[in-house]
């Protein structure tokens, strides 16, 4: 399941109306089933042929849905908006500005998943996966150097969520960093990252020697520079790699 999904799927089967037209319930049964072509092509004849029913903010999200799953991400992320536009009824309305905000998210436009994931958090639903929403937008926050704002929802995650171990782990990873680096390396004795070390000296960089835990096994890490924004850091990894060094954006 790809991640523009994995946020938004709850909102399958949570209907707050239908309008008893055949395209609609064809679509919706398709997308329950996994067929994407097919839902989409229904959700299509019933918005063309119900240009007013009070349902097309539903229908746009729902061929959104199906759309995200056929790789179609600008086709998707016109019929979110268009859903958002439509001002469906609670929850859609907010699944469909958590889906805008994921397309956005995973193509790296972190100002415009900024604004959608603030919108959805607005009025979000009981069964929106809220520590997932609320990583993400840290991470975009993080992404373009705003880092306070960032920490105050990564608290909130690793205070109200500790048992959710993979967003509460990021929370802590991610806390407080204050900037991104250029990681070239992470080692599990020190003279592997001391001999990486070396040789990012001798390419003209300054690198710094820490530590870092992944699944509770603590490595030695080999890391160049300090960067405000995530583009600045990309930047930076584009210069260490043509001097032929893997490279990894870390917070």
């Amino acid at each position: 399941m790809t991640a523009a999904i994995l946020v938004v799927a709850a909102g399958c089967g949570q209907l707050a109306w239908r309008e008893d037209h055949f395209p609609f319930e064809q679509g919706y049964a398709a997308l329950e089933a996994g067929r994407w072509h097919e839902a989409a092509e229904a959700f299509t004849t019933f918005l063309q042929a119900h240009p007013g029913s009070p349902a097309r903010g539903e229908a746009y999200y729902y061929r959104g849905l199906a759309r995200v799953r056929l790789g179609a991400r600008d086709e998707a992320l016109a019929d979110f908006q268009h859903a958002v536009r439509a001002a469906p009824p609670p929850p859609i309305d907010a699944y469909a500005h958590v889906a805008i905000g994921n397309l956005h998210y995973e193509a790296e436009e972190d100002r415009e998943a900024v604004l959608a994931y603030a919108r959805a958090l607005k009025n979000p639903p009981d069964d929106l996966p809220l520590e997932r929403v609320l990583l993400r937008l840290a991470i975009s926050l993080q992404r373009i150097g705003k880092w306070r704002a960032a920490d105050t929802y990564l608290a909130y995650v690793m205070e109200h969520y500790p048992k959710t171990a993979a967003a509460a782990a990021e929370a802590r990873r991610r806390y407080r960093a204050g900037a991104f680096s250029v990681q070239t390396g992470a080692y599990a004795s020190s003279t592997g990252a001391s001999r990486e070390a070396a040789r990012l000296r001798a390419a003209g960089f300054q690198p710094r020697l820490g530590m870092t835990e992944r699944n509770r096994k603590r490595f030695h890490t080999v890391r160049v520079g300090q960067a405000r924004t995530y583009a600045e850091a990309v930047a930076l990894a584009k210069r260490v790699g043509a001097a032929g060094f893997a490279t990894w954006v870390v917070p």
